[in-house]
């Protein structure tokens, strides 16, 4: 029986596989078709194990990657962190994750963290409250979709009676490397004009009740060389947006539809005023009607004059600094949902200086709240 060697052999399968036939390969070099044929099946086995063995080394690439990527989810830790901050994210998952495998993650050598974890210096207790400080200031801040910045996280802690400072949120903000996203908006200064026309509110922003001064405004939004108008109704005791519309005409019929949103919302109040600028719509014939029907006093500002008007100017500031600027859009619904979306943030979620940092229906929660134990006590 002539043995052939493996070179033999792997030339007479290169051949087969190239297209020659079994007759040529047995007449050429004499081997018999039953062993040709038992060559083939036995490359075939091998060539399936060589394919199944880089399957499962792929398997395992992809297994160590997925653990690599969750690791770096949940250590909220980043390479050029530093190294004792790299140090306290690892001491936290040490026993759930490999700690060769976290060590690579943040590019910290094992050598330098065994040398910390072995020397058993603990913690400071100012550096745990830190941490867990941090896990709040990034809570807050990706419930407010990146828009807050120092101030308003410390005034979201505090409410749920976490105390803390802005100076130590910011430095804070600072090392987890996050910053308000809000794109400052570009203020036109207008001179003052001492005409005086019916100003009922005299800049008396801070009201006592509910439904007693109403402002509003209309600002201009673009959608590449599209332009459409919000018109937003502002409550100024709680600051919360009562009614708001978004149109693609500035008209009369803005103003009307808003107003009467407002006034349903609010069960038709009674002893109302509703403070403008001087714009059309707002002078017109039939919303001056509208608003006489109603028995709702009007005010204006002065003319030209924007601080007779400064909250709703402050508003629009916030509107296109937190939101508007921050997105781009491609279709009026894409900045209608934009819209929607920051008036409920607004209302529900943005604290406000001047309500002692609690939300417009926080505010006004506590308020009737608070109207209601009264009525309670004199009736007993």
């Amino acid at each position: 029986m002539t043995k052939y060697s493996e070179k033999q052999k792997k030339q007479i399968l290169t051949e087969y596989n190239d297209g020659k036939s079994i007759e040529k390969i047995m007449s050429t070099y004499g081997v018999s078709r039953s062993t040709i044929f038992a060559w083939i099946k036995k490359n075939i086995q091998t060539k399936k194990f060589i394919e199944y063995k880089k399957y499962e080394i792929l398997q395992k690439e992809l297994e160590h990657t997925k653990l690599k990527l969750e690791i770096y989810e949940n250590l909220h830790c980043f390479k050029d962190s530093s190294i004792r901050e790299k140090e306290i994210a690892i001491s936290k998952y040490l026993g759930q994750y490999p700690t060769k495998t976290m060590c690579k993650v943040l590019a910290l050598p094992c050598g330098t963290f065994y040398n910390y974890h072995f020397r058993k210096k603990d913690v400071t207790q100012n550096q745990i409250r830190d941490e867990k400080l941090k896990t709040e200031i990034m809570k807050s801040y990706l419930e407010s979709e990146r828009r807050f910045g120092a101030k308003k996280i410390f005034a979201k802690l505090q409410s749920i009676g976490i105390k803390t400072s802005p100076r130590k949120i910011q430095k804070l903000m600072k090392e987890l490397n996050i910053k308000s996203i809000q794109i400052p908006q570009k203020n036109e200064t207008r001179k003052p004009n001492p005409d005086y026309e019916f100003n009922k509110l005299k800049r008396l922003f801070n009201q006592d009740a509910p439904n007693k001064f109403w402002v509003s405004d209309i600002t201009e939004v673009k959608i590449g060389l599209n332009k459409f108008y919000l018109c937003v109704i502002i409550d100024l005791f709680s600051r919360k947006v009562i009614a708001y519309r978004l149109s693609c005409q500035n008209n009369t019929s803005l103003t009307i539809n808003t107003f009467k949103d407002a006034f349903e919302k609010r069960n038709r109040p009674t002893e109302l005023s509703f403070h403008t600028d001087q714009g059309t719509n707002y002078k017109s014939i039939e919303f001056r009607d509208l608003l006489q029907t109603l028995k709702v006093n009007q005010s204006f500002s002065h003319r030209g004059n924007p601080y007779d008007n400064a909250c709703m100017e402050s508003f629009y500031a916030s509107f296109k600094r937190e939101e508007y600027n921050t997105k781009e859009y491609e279709f009026f619904e894409d900045l209608e949902n934009s819209v929607n979306s920051y008036m409920e943030f607004y209302n529900n979620y943005r604290p406000h200086e001047s309500l002692k940092n609690k939300t417009p229906n926080q505010f006004e929660a506590e308020y009737y709240e608070n109207l209601a134990n009264k009525k309670s006590q004199i009736s007993l």
